[in-house]
């Protein structure tokens, strides 16, 4: 059995990323019933490596009359694993004829996904998420349910390094509950591409195709009238140079109004995040008169005035403007038995000895203090640092969040008998 299951996993093989739409969700599916709720499973084509990130978009709204009772369209991800995930929509009051959504798995730390399916009360509300180098944000209409004419706009403001805000604008007591997710990435993994508002069936302009990238449309604006049948679809056409999208309705009642936000999704980024690289190093052995007034180590880092001198961990966060790091290692001699070795990370694309300056200085009668001084290159990211101390070793960890998280060791010294 466990030959079995190796013997799948090895014919499928691992993947880092997958898409598709579900058209489960529809009366032309046979056993189709959503008034209590009802879950289809998508399975990916092979295994990924570890859990990915699940974005949605609906593709089609074929939403009914209003006239007995309100349409509401829940969505909520039942699970995702690293071959297939189920999702469920629930219409109580069964007046959803069909509703289609694409569907994007990638497996990449740079991007992060909120889900916020059944936003009830609706109001603004804000996030937190744990990756300082988020720099783009997207917000996409999933799930909603409504009882007339109505109008809304979600919108992203206050994007720092560490939460963000969703807005929700416009709407009145017919809209019922929202549901959104909001879709996070780096410089690298999200483009912008167009931000636009439609009142009539619409073709978008041909955009230049980009590799390794999806092209989504998202939802941020839907305005609907009296008629309350929303029948809305989302076409995308790509080419192999160029591609885009168009709106369109079908059947009675007038076209809802909409805003698409419309983004390129890259899933192969080869410009990954890079650990600081030590340039240059300096070793000063002196003998100080009034060593004993100092404490038994120091740790140095001048461009943002941190010194750490007691045993203990904490992580700290150099700012993307700072692109050249200066520390300082200070040791003080407690005899002559004692060495100091210390390694830094010289190399990042090197191996063996290439990788990292390993030294080793020892106290002796004529000296009492060991100064290191070390000078590292450092990109235009924020830099996630844990300084760690103990009564024997001083190390420096970065956390590099590329497609995995990594934790490489950019200084490490040790005070050792001889």
């Amino acid at each position: 059995m466990i030959f079995q299951f190796l013997l799948i996993q090895f014919t499928q093989g691992i993947i880092t990323e997958s898409s598709g739409e579900v058209t489960q969700f529809s009366y032309q599916v046979s056993g189709f019933n959503c008034q209590n709720g009802y879950t289809s499973t998508i399975n990916f084509p092979g295994s990924f490596a570890n859990i990915p990130k699940l974005i949605l978009y609906p593709s089609l709204f074929d939403f009914a009359s209003v006239n007995s009772n309100h349409p509401i369209a829940k969505i909520e991800i039942v699970s995702l694993t690293l071959t297939n995930f189920q999702i469920k929509l629930t219409c109580p009051y069964q007046r959803i004829n069909s509703y289609y959504l694409r569907w994007y798995a990638i497996d990449d730390q740079r991007l992060i996904v909120i889900n916020e399916f059944n936003l009830n009360p609706i109001a603004t509300k804000s996030y937190t998420f744990q990756n300082p180098n988020i720099k783009k944000a997207i917000v996409s209409i999933i799930g909603i349910g409504y009882k007339g004419s109505f109008e809304v706009t979600l919108s992203i403001t206050d994007l720092t390094s560490t939460s963000l805000t969703v807005n929700v604008n416009n709407y009145n007591t017919n809209l019922v509950f929202i549901g959104y997710q909001v879709i996070l990435g780096t410089d690298e993994i999200i483009t912008y591409i167009d931000n636009i508002s439609s009142t009539n069936v619409y073709t978008s302009p041909q955009y230049p195709a980009q590799t390794n990238s999806y092209f989504i449309t998202a939802f941020n604006k839907i305005q609907l009238g009296n008629s309350g049948i929303l029948t809305l679809r989302t076409t995308v056409y790509q080419g192999a140079s160029v591609v885009n999208y168009d709106t369109s309705r079908w059947g009675s009642g007038v076209y809802a109004q909409n805003k698409i936000q419309t983004y390129w999704l890259k899933y192969t980024v080869n410009n990954p995040f890079l650990a600081m690289e030590c340039f240059t190093v300096r070793v000063s052995k002196l003998f100080e008169m009034n060593s004993d007034q100092k404490p038994a180590f120091q740790l140095e880092l001048f461009e943002i005035n941190k010194v750490v001198n007691t045993i203990g961990s904490e992580s700290i966060l150099i700012n993307e403007s700072i692109t050249l790091l200066n520390i300082h290692i200070y040791y003080k001699c407690p005899s002559n038995n004692k060495k100091v070795h210390s390694q830094m990370n010289k190399c990042n694309n090197c191996s063996g000895s290439n990788k990292i300056y390993n030294l080793n200085h020892h106290c002796h009668g004529s000296i009492n203090t060991i100064n290191i001084y070390a000078k590292y290159n450092a990109q235009i990211n924020y830099k996630e640092l844990t300084l760690t101390t103990t009564s024997n070793s001083i190390t420096i960890v970065q956390k590099l969040t590329n497609k995995i998280i990594t934790q490489e060791t950019i200084l490490f010294v040790e005070f050792l008998d001889v």
